[in-house]
């Protein structure tokens, strides 16, 4: 049968109020009424027009009285077609018992689908709202239009039955139990079959309250049955009132009601969850039925939690006399309870008697076994089964993946595999743990693999996954570090475009990679974008944008920062004053230097030794001996040690000035005083020998430096080829650059110029154009240096006109392009 059109009692009505509120109707017209109702009651198909005509001079009221006098004639098929055509075309508002009255019709005549429908229909919460507030008149109507107990019964079955199935539990489960309260109070109850459905219902709804009012006061009517007290008994041990649970049980017993399997597996799994298993063996000991595989694994569960495995396999030995054969969620718990403790061999060896068995182990199988070995550290051995897992399809959880993800960045290799399972998450749409992105991010811009890590926070980005802000920064960060700025930027444009969280790390990490590639103006303008975010700037951002402002000899911008930073009441810190005082001693104003250097009390502030070696090295650039030697005095004065840093910058002034002596005084006594010299300090002594011409001091230093086990660095060699240039050594100066090659140090232009300088100050042109040819294959362009060099060499060698070619190329063309052989 065609299923009937909604009923929806509560809409808009087609009736007026003078046709809702009908005056009585004449006698005549009464009879008219009546007879054209069992008309429409009795005969197919419906006449609309008759229904529109006749429920249009009755109120809902009279409807009640007619039907109730043709209850005996109503044909409940026909009335159903009339109840949904009026209601939904016609808006009429039958009252409940209307539906009451239809309602036993439909099950006295056995239509218990049409019955259900409109019970359905009536508690629908988007059709009867209006109804539902009125649920007591309509539960009293059932009572009261029923012919007899078996009606009400029937009635209060179905009504019971839809709201336990056909809804949600928020919705349909308050409404059978305040069904049920109106019907305890009119001193009625449901038949015991309903009664146990909705304490079952309620059981799995886990309302544990609610099932025990309905089982109690069930029981003034009925006597329970088994039935009744084992889904109770099971919502009460899942409520954590496992005592009340074993009373219940011990009651259902000595009432003489025999518990089934379920009954003792639902009080047995109650008991073990709690730590009660002591309790949960001592019960089965006593069990009046044959336990089942489920009584054997919520029982080995309780054990292997408990760590007591021995008896865990002893029950597992009694299954196995009982002929109860043990099935994979008995072996799952097992292998679960042997991972959780670390005994993952265990656990593989119970998956391997599994397949002997002839079990195929399933996901939860693998799922806990791969989550045992990383929590062993087995991240080889854990790695291997997801592989095996996927390629075999089997259904991995996300935790899994997150769990291997996490145990293979712990180790800190196969950042590959990382990538891999991530994208075998995204396949799935699984969200990698935000704690793992940072670390596996910087990982993979660590290895130069910037690609790999910006797909990943791209993939997260287009999966609409929230992307921590610490995982950003960790890619803005890698890309800084792998002197990729510029994608840093683009990456940063992209984060703030899509609205994602940035702060002052996100900045300032930036900001820093840019100071270390030179990009000032471009760390300069992001601090700008950042205090239009209502991102305050730190100090340590300002330390960073001075020190790169102060290396380029941007002085007067640097001062600029300097002052503004005051003015946001920041506190400058020893960085701050070390940046600007360095800044100033490289640019030859030492003086200014000094005014910066007095105002560190002023802040509270104790030089350093970085402090102390910037103004001796500004001193010594400025050939002011005197002034570096007291500043070293006082250094010592004030307890600051001065490093080799600080003695190395006085050989150098020493040097500079052509005290050579007084270099090597210093150079000795801090080899006496047990300084470890550096690479740097034996260049800058060597340096010094190199100027004076006295080559075999400078060759003996280099020696002893290699004999030091100080491996030479490029401006060592430089420095020495320009000295043995210098005197026309040009043999000595080919097998230094040999040397220097085959150590694994790749020439810079200063040590090419070098080269060409001393070739051409040799005469010997022709070498000179063949280092020029050496340079290019390198991919190496002349300097101004160089071609200044070439000019006087081609000039002192008679060759003008070659000399002019050259000149007159450089101001057309600029400085860089290859210059052909000059013969």
């Amino acid at each position: 049968m065609r299923p009937p059109l909604p009923l929806r009692p509560h809409r808009r009505r087609l009736f007026s109020s003078a046709v809702l509120r009908p005056s009585p109707p004449p006698p005549d017209e009464s009879h008219i009424l009546r007879r054209n109702l069992l008309r429409l009651l009795t005969r197919s198909p419906l006449d609309e027009e008759l229904c529109h005509a006749t429920l249009s001079r009755l109120s809902p009221r009279d409807l009640d009285r007619h039907l109730l006098d043709l209850r005996p004639s109503i044909n409940p098929r026909h009335a159903l077609r009339l109840f949904s055509f009026a209601s939904d075309r016609l808006n009429f508002p039958f009252t409940p018992l209307s539906f009451s009255l239809l309602l036993h019709s439909l099950l006295h005549a056995r239509l218990r689908a049409p019955a259900r429908l409109l019970v359905i229909r009536l508690l629908d919460p988007l059709r009867s709202s209006t109804l539902l507030h009125s649920l007591p008149e309509l539960i009293h109507s059932l009572a009261d239009s029923s012919p007899d107990d078996s009606s009400i019964s029937a009635a209060l079955d179905v009504l019971l039955h839809v709201c336990c199935t056909q809804y949600p539990p928020d919705h349909g489960l308050p409404i059978a139990v305040s069904s049920f309260r109106i019907l305890v109070d009119r001193g009625l109850c449901p038949s015991l079959r309903s009664c146990n459905f909705l304490i079952s219902s309620l059981a799995k709804a886990r309302k544990h309250r609610d099932a025990r009012w309905v089982f109690d006061e069930m029981r003034r009517f009925l006597s329970p049955d088994v039935f009744s007290y084992t889904p109770l008994i099971d919502v009460l041990c899942k409520g954590g009132r496992v005592e009340e649970a074993v009373a219940l049980f011990a009651e259902m017993e000595s009432s003489g009601i025999s518990p089934t399997v379920v009954t003792y597996n639902a009080l047995f799994d109650g008991l073990c969850k709690h730590g009660m298993v002591d309790e949960a063996l001592r019960l089965k000991q006593r069990m009046t039925v044959e336990p089942s595989v489920v009584t054997f694994n919520v029982l080995i569960n309780g054990l292997v939690k408990l760590d007591r495995f021995g008896e865990a396999d002893c029950l597992l030995d009694e299954m196995k006399q009982r002929k109860i054969p043990p099935n994979e969620f008995v072996y799952n718990t097992l292998i679960d309870g042997h991972c959780s403790f670390g005994r993952y061999v265990e656990a593989l060896r119970l998956r391997d008697e599994m397949v002997r068995k002839g079990m195929e182990p399933n996901q939860v199988t693998y799922n806990l076994l791969v989550k045992g070995l990383c929590n062993a550290g087995q991240v080889e051995r854990a790695e291997q089964l997801l592989e095996l897992m996927l390629m075999n399809g089997i259904v991995v959880n996300e935790s899994v993946f997150n769990s291997v993800i996490s145990l293979i960045a712990r180790t800190g290799s196969r950042l590959d595999s990382s990538v891999r399972f991530i994208k075998e998450m995204f396949l799935r749409d699984f969200k990698p743990e935000s704690s793992l992105l940072p670390s596996l991010i910087l990982g993979l811009c660590k290895n130069g693999k910037h690609q790999e890590a910006m797909g990943i926070w791209l993939k997260m980005v287009e999966k609409g996954f929230h992307v921590e802000v610490v995982a950003s920064n960790a890619l803005i960060h890698g890309l800084c570090e792998l002197r990729k700025v510029e994608e840093a930027v683009a990456l940063l444009e992209t984060i703030l475009v899509k609205g994602m969280a940035v702060n002052r790390v996100t900045f300032s990490t930036l900001i820093l990679g840019c100071c270390k590639e030179g990009k000032i103006e471009e760390g300069l303008r992001l601090l700008g974008q950042m205090v239009k975010g209502a991102i305050e700037p730190d100090i340590y951002i300002y330390n960073n944008l001075l020190h790169g402002l102060c290396d380029s000899g941007k002085m007067e911008e640097a001062i600029g920062l300097w002052n503004e930073l005051k003015s946001k009441a920041l506190v400058p810190d020893l960085f701050t004053f070390s940046s600007i005082i360095d800044g100033y001693c490289k640019s030859k104003e030492v003086d200014k230097a000094k005014t910066f250097f007095k105002e560190l009390d002023n802040w509270g502030l104790e030089p350093n030794a970085v402090i102390y070696n910037s103004l001796v090295s500004g001193c010594c650039e400025s050939s002011n001996m005197e002034e570096a030697s007291n500043l070293i005095a006082e250094m010592k004065g004030k307890g600051v040690s001065p490093t080799v840093v600080t003695y190395t910058a006085l050989i150098h002034g020493f040097c500079n000035d052509g005290c050579i002596e007084e270099a090597r005084n210093v150079f000795n006594k801090l080899k006496e005083d047990g300084f470890q010299l550096d690479v740097v300090c034996y260049t800058t002594m060597i340096d010094g020998y190199c100027k004076l011409g006295q080559m075999d001091q400078a060759k003996k230093l280099f020696e002893e430096m290699r004999a030091s086990s100080i491996a030479p660095n490029k401006i060592t060699y430089t420095v020495l080829m320009h000295g043995y240039c210098k005197l026309g050594n040009i043999k000595e100066t080919s097998r230094l650059l040999d040397a220097m090659v085959d150590s694994g140090i790749v020439p810079d232009i200063v040590t090419y110029n070098t080269l060409i300088f001393g070739f051409c100050k040799d005469g010997k042109m022709e070498d000179a154009f063949k280092i020029c040819d050496l340079m290019s294959q390198r991919g190496l362009a002349l300097d101004e240096v160089s071609y200044t060099i070439l000019v006087d060499g081609l000039t002192s060698s008679g060759c003008e006109k070659e000399a002019k070619c050259i000149s007159e190329g450089i101001i057309q063309y600029g400085i860089g392009p290859r210059i052909a052989k000059t013969s």
